[in-house]
């Protein structure tokens, strides 16, 4: 690289580069202001529907309608929502600090950084937790994979030599290479 001055030409990419990003920028605000909006509605629909639903006993989506044909009382009961009961909002990983950011649901449980973060007037950029780490598995259960593992092969191991034409003297044989039972000899010397 030379240390001459950029041209004209360059100076007008750089430009329009910058223009472009600054409007993909302002885009993806009013996209994930929007996002929030419509995960705020959802999670306020969603509530709406399982209390009413519940209120009329006569069942939804999420129990059953298991008692809709039943003659149960009129009994108007307080009932309490879970996260659980919440499949449509849940399915979104981003609607807790949809919530937050709006200022509905739960109060707001953000940290001083979080609070840092937000404080920018105008931007309302979601920030998506980390996809959750898998289990832990224990001995039993690591034995229990390696067996179906295991099995699974032997079938499609033996799958291909019954395909090939081929029979295998026997099963044991035919995967681990071992030689074959007491059983397996004796009905060979027959």
């Amino acid at each position: 690289m030379s240390n001459e001055a950029p041209s004209a030409e360059d100076k007008a990419k750089y430009n329009a580069a910058k223009k472009e990003l600054v409007e993909a920028l302002e885009k993806k605000r009013r996209l994930d202001k929007q996002l929030a909006q419509i995960e705020v509605q959802i999670y306020n629909l969603e509530g709406a529907y399982l209390t009413e639903t519940a209120a009329h006993s006569g069942g939804n989506i999420i129990h059953g309608f298991d008692g809709y044909l039943k003659n149960q009382p009129s009994g108007r009961r307080k009932y309490e929502i879970s996260d659980a009961d919440r499949i449509f909002s849940t399915s979104s990983m981003t609607y807790k600090k949809s919530l937050e950011l709006s200022g509905e649901g739960e109060e707001s449980t953000a940290t001083g950084d979080d609070q840092s973060r937000m404080s920018t007037p105008g931007l309302t950029t979601v920030i998506v937790p980390p996809a959750p780490r898998p289990e832990v598995l224990t001995a039993a259960q690591q034995k229990k994979n390696r067996d179906r593992e295991y099995q699974r092969k032997k079938r499609a191991n033996a799958a291909a030599i019954r395909k090939q034409g081929e029979t295998p003297i026997s099963d044991d044989e035919s995967v681990s290479g071992r030689k074959p039972s007491k059983r397996a000899r004796l009905t060979e010397d027959d």
